[in-house]
């Protein structure tokens, strides 16, 4: 009895068969295809391909796909459907021999937003490594650090006085202390023109997101997972870089939390997942501003007037471990707040006990509100100034203030805009190096934060019609009034939302309101029992 033939492959598997196929007969092409190529370009080659195959085989798999995800609703094929009903209850006429042919699916029946984000976070990650450790690898931004701590008598950046290399008993802390204290000595020096404003506006931007970050790992469906240790991850992103470390992040908290799940027709996300103590929403604030807004200014005061030179490093150092800081400062003062809470309210009479106490989720967003309030402040009040003052044409700020005209000489572009990624380019300063750090620092982590933030606030506002109990089939009265967030007026009422906040308060305001905007859903779900 013969064997059964095997299955002939698909038509669309045979073009990438055939391309494996060649490539391991010849393997040497790849090499003579790049050796001729610029290294940068072939990266950029090879990042390029994998996005477009990772689309295309994804593609491959919904066209062969059965089982519909909630991520991937099809919402062309009930439109199909609600035609076709409604056509089946009206008087027939005679129709055109020729019938108008279906419109094609929308691209996100195919690929959802979610799987955009999850394969844009790791490349954002990768670029962001691109513009901070391999330039400054290459540009020698690393190399006068080093070749300046290797000296034989090593002087502060900007001083004659002697770099200090001690700051605890432990060696191999000492040397990291000791290459960041000089890594930011440019940033907090107030002569450096655009890398002081580019510092001034990082600052609301780090501390925004900062706040943010410990914020989510707060919320009762992450907790004691991965993405709840945020002093870990802080104290990462403070040696490896910001832009490194949050798109990973993210990418975890998007893989592993319920919080980052589409919301399901009941409220259980809205009543645990989102939740998060009173205590911790109230504290939160005054946490991060000692923890950080505290010894930033500290490190920037003026030194040797104000503080000495020594001195002066010392708190640079100090400053570097603030995520640890927010830990343990969070963790005093909420438990002293609970234990004078404890003390005044001793007295409280059964009575007075017995009373029905308010709902989990509108004590939630009372409180969440004033975290997200700060958020704003600190982005809004660090970002416009110096947006301002880089807008401001060359002699508009009159010479009777030669500190704020000395920053707005600087153009726009020079503040927030890197030069050109190459490889070959070299910095003339330690300070344009840092600059150059910290500008791909902040774009890469605040655009992946903010992709982040958009996927979120989408999980949260395509329930949003089956909140109504009272309305009926309203995936049918949303496709037919265009109100899904997948529509077109959606999406630009989105977008403009996002562009007002970025230019208000930078993309950490955007990243905020949008978060903010989530949470409001628990408000309404509470409210209507679902």
């Amino acid at each position: 009895m013969s064997s059964k033939e095997p299955e002939p492959e698909s038509d669309d598997a045979k073009p990438f068969v055939l391309f494996l196929y060649t490539i391991c007969r010849q393997p040497s092409t790849i090499g003579v295809t790049f050796t001729i190529v610029h290294p940068t370009l072939a990266v950029v080659l090879l990042v390029v391909i994998f996005v477009v195959f990772i689309i295309a085989m994804t593609m491959l798999h919904r066209r062969t796909e059965t089982v519909v995800a909630a991520d991937d609703f099809p919402r062309h094929i009930y439109t199909k459907r609600l035609i076709y009903r409604c056509q089946s209850v009206t008087p027939s006429y005679p129709s055109p021999s020729l019938a108008t042919p279906p419109p094609p699916p929308p691209i996100h029946s195919y690929v959802s937003l979610r799987t955009i984000v999850l394969l844009a976070l790791p490349l954002l990650s990768l670029l962001g490594g691109y513009g901070t450790w391999a330039l400054a690898s290459s540009n020698g931004t690393f190399e006068n650090i080093f070749a300046l701590i290797a000296s034989k008598d090593p002087k502060f950046p900007g001083t004659d006085d002697p770099l200090v290399d001690t700051y605890t008993t432990i060696p191999w802390l000492d040397r990291q202390l000791t290459i960041l204290v000089t890594f930011f000595a440019p940033v907090v020096y107030r002569e450096t023109g655009a890398l002081t404003l580019l510092s001034r506006y990082g600052i609301g931007q780090f501390g925004g997101a900062w706040t943010l970050i410990v914020m989510e790992g707060m919320r009762a469906g992450n907790r004691w997972r991965a993405v709840s240790f945020v002093a870990t991850m802080g104290l990462i992103f403070q040696n490896i870089s910001y832009t490194v470390t949050v798109p990973i992040w993210l990418f975890l908290h998007l893989l592993t939390s319920p919080v980052a799940r589409p919301f399901p027709s009941n409220s259980i996300h809205a009543n645990s997942g989102l939740l998060i103590d009173p205590w911790d929403l109230v504290i939160l604030p005054y946490s991060v501003a000692i923890s950080f807004l505290l010894p930033s200014i500290l490190m920037a005061l003026h030194h040797p007037s104000v503080v000495s030179t020594r001195t002066h490093q010392q708190l640079i150092a100090f400053w570097q471990p603030f995520p640890l800081w927010t830990v343990i400062a969070h963790f005093f003062l909420r438990g002293t707040a609970r234990w004078l809470s404890g003390i005044f309210h001793s007295t409280r009479t059964k009575q007075d006990t017995s009373r029905p106490t308010e709902a989990p989720g509108a004590s939630y967003l009372s409180n969440a509100k004033h975290v997200y309030r700060f958020v704003l402040f600190l982005c809004i009040s660090t970002h416009v100034p110096t947006f301002v003052l880089a807008l401001l044409p060359a002699g508009a700020v009159p010479a009777s203030m030669p500190s704020l005209a000395a920053l707005a000489s600087h153009s726009f572009a020079s503040v927030y805009v890197p030069y050109f990624p190459v490889p070959s380019y070299r910095v003339s300063s330690l300070a344009e190096g840092v600059h150059t750090f910290l500008a791909w620092d902040l774009h890469i982590g605040s655009t992946a934060l903010l992709c982040w933030a958009i996927l979120l606030h989408r999980n949260a506002t395509t329930e949003r019609a089956n909140e109504d109990p009272n309305v009926s089939l309203p995936i049918y009265r949303d496709l037919l009034l265009g109100e899904r967030i997948e529509d077109g007026l959606a999406w630009r009422k989105l977008i403009g939302k996002v562009t007002v906040w970025t230019l208000l308060g930078g993309p950490i305001a955007a990243v905020a309101v949008l978060l903010w905007e989530r949470d409001a859903i628990v408000r309404r779900k509470i409210k209507q029992g679902v």
